[in-house]
């Protein structure tokens, strides 16, 4: 199969989109699908340098087009639609809304399939509380963003959703949907699962972006009754307000000198953070995102770590967890409850290590390969429906 994957993103890219998005093309291309990415070309480093940011090998099946983007996302559309002009791919994927429905409407490639992280409109929205942002869109721009999905959840010849709850909303939203299979967010898993320990002091670990309806803050609010223990905050960007936001925190809640803030490390860095740590915690708040949209990278990845899980008791979570069996759950915002499951797992040996064990299990079924083997077998078929459709008929 050659399949065209559209990724308008800075290539690397330190975000979960740019993670998720190097990995699963890799996983494809390890799959036997002949991969063409097209991402941003962000700055001079190779190739084989992008790839090893993602801690990820050059493959013969994966090709990178790193456009040059002068002007930004015209630069990057200009080159797409360039691209799709071939009708040498048998397959375009995107999870951009914008070049599925320009895959769609230019009518070249037999089958465009778009993967949804979110029901578009509710998510720029929202986005303006979930990001700290100033201003809401307009009206216009929603009914604009809006009509857009609902093409091409009636055109595309494919849909993927990361969670149950998002496919229901899209329906919800948008009537009956072409074919939809369900592939959430995966990780790399390893071949053995890390034995679960103990160290002194106890961490408590948090590895993502820290944007407020992340719920860091809960967790370190919620470290003040867990004495015992020191976090460990994994993340933020260089130019954006919330890892100063939450050093604060931490400084007016007396807790600094228990909190470890190490900003920002790539992904091939990770590895020795999760290693360090007693409990995971992946405190979301409660919004319209988080309950039915998010697949966490960060979710699979602790379950991979062998380490036992705290995380908000949210529909989209319970797709994965199931309290008392794989982790504990524990209302979103929440932080007395946080810190209660905190403080539970860090004296129960036992309960730990049952849980960290049952998660280790369980996500062997999100590995990156496995989700590029559900969503191979996805578009193969999506487009021999249509290519069966488009085949003219004879006569008897």
């Amino acid at each position: 199969m050659k399949l065209l994957y559209l990724a308008d993103i800075r290539f690397p890219m330190e975000r979960a989109n740019g993670i998720q998005t190097a990995a699963t093309a890799h996983a494809l291309a390890s799959r036997d699908a002949r991969v063409e990415l097209v991402v941003r070309r962000s700055d001079a480093r190779s190739d084989e340098a992008c790839l090893a940011f993602f801690d990820l090998a050059p493959h013969p099946n994966l090709r990178l087009r790193r456009v040059p983007t002068p002007i930004g996302r015209f630069s990057y559309l200009f080159a797409s639609l360039g691209l799709l002009a071939r009708r040498h791919w048998d397959v375009v994927y995107t999870r951009d809304l914008l070049l599925a429905d320009l895959a769609i409407r230019l009518g070249r490639v037999p089958c465009v399939v778009y993967e949804a992280h979110n029901v578009a409109a509710v998510f720029a929205e929202e986005k303006a509380g979930l990001y700290a942002e100033s201003s809401p869109p307009s009206p216009a721009k929603l009914l604009r963003i809006d009509a857009r999905e609902r093409r091409v959840c009636r055109r595309a010849h494919g849909l993927v959703t990361i969670t149950k709850g998002l496919r229901d909303a899209l329906a919800e939203r948008h009537g009956r949907l072409p074919p939809t299979a369900i592939v959430p967010d995966g990780c790399r898993v390893p071949d053995q699962i890390p034995d679960f320990c103990r160290h002194v002091p106890p961490r408590v670990g948090y590895i993502g972006q820290l944007y407020p309806w992340k719920g860091v803050d809960v967790l370190i609010e919620a470290m003040q009754s867990v004495p015992r223990a020191e976090a460990v905050v994994v993340g933020g960007l260089r130019g954006e307000p919330d890892l100063d936001r939450v050093k604060e925190m931490a400084a007016r809640l007396a807790i600094s000198d228990r909190v470890l803030f190490t900003g920002f490390l790539p992904p091939h860095e990770l590895s020795e953070q999760r290693e360090r740590a007693d409990v995971f915690v992946i405190p979301l708040l409660d919004s319209t995102t988080a309950r039915r949209f998010t697949s966490p990278l960060k979710l699979f990845e602790a379950m991979a770590a062998g380490r036992p899980i705290v995380a908000s008791d949210l529909p989209s979570i319970r797709e994965v967890l199931v309290h008392e069996e794989n982790a504990l759950l524990v209302p979103p915002g929440d932080a007395r409850a946080l810190a209660s499951a905190i403080d539970r797992l860090l004296v129960d040996d036992s309960l730990s290590v049952r849980l960290a064990e049952r998660a280790g299990k369980d996500v062997r079924a999100y590995s990156w390969d496995r989700r590029a083997e559900n969503i191979l077998t996805f578009l193969e078929r999506a487009r021999s429906r249509e290519l069966a459709r488009l085949a003219p008929t004879t006569a008897d």
